[in-house]
């Protein structure tokens, strides 16, 4: 398992306190803190080499009892072949406020998988050197019409491969001339593709798009 630091200033350890205010949980813990566990899927398997994130965020408190957000740090680990991952760290180093995360933005497979919630892991931190924390990933909404597709066109087809890649396509255009010619687009993804039959003819990249619904299924 890999560990990959991100920190844009330094700060000294601090005495750990916590306290509750404008809804965020703070803790500043100088000491080594220990955060394991197991992910599985739906059926119990094991998923190896997905990403587990720890992230800190520096909160000062205003006396309002609001709080302003200075800094953002994250701490990434990779689960093992049996889905375990395991991450050590000094709390203090990310932040006074910390969340858990079982999925990152490179790495997770959001084709098959749901991304589950953050969990806020700053009081726990105070409580207990060690947590263990396991994590079952649920089945995407599309992922058995995505497999459908996949087992329809091909895993080792090019539509097959895109399918697995990025998911359904949130719209596909067709050709009035050429019936055998679509265009499949991925607004929230940035990209688009051509086919001509079952070969891609083009492909074309964009400023990524939010708030644009995927196509229903078509079973």
């Amino acid at each position: 398992m890999r560990e990959r630091w991100r920190r844009s200033i330094g700060w000294a350890a601090c005495l750990c306190l916590v306290f509750v205010a404008g809804g965020c949980a703070t803790a500043r813990i100088a000491e080594h803190r220990i955060v394991s566990g197991r992910i599985t899927d739906q059926q119990g398997r094991p998923v190896p080499g997905t990403p587990v994130l720890v992230m800190g965020r520096q909160l000062d408190f205003t006396t309002t009892l609001d709080y302003v957000e200075r800094d953002r740090r994250t701490l990434r680990v990779l689960t093992a072949d049996d889905g375990r991952y395991m991450a050590e760290f000094i709390p203090s180093e990310l932040g006074n406020n910390l969340y858990l995360f079982f999925y990152a933005e490179k790495g997770f497979d959001g084709v098959r998988f749901q991304r589950p919630d953050g969990i806020d892991i700053t009081k726990r931190l105070t409580e207990s050197r060690e947590l263990r924390l396991d994590q079952v990933l649920l089945d995407h909404s599309q992922w058995k019409e995505v497999q459908r597709q996949i087992a329809q066109f091909g895993a080792d087809s090019a539509k097959g491969k895109i399918l697995r890649q990025l998911g359904l396509p949130e719209r596909i255009d067709r050709g009035t001339g050429d019936q055998s010619a679509e265009t499949w687009w991925f607004y929230s993804k940035g990209m688009s593709y051509r086919f001509v039959g079952s070969a891609v003819e083009g492909s074309y990249t964009f400023q990524p798009i939010q708030g644009v619904l995927p196509l229903p299924s078509t079973k």
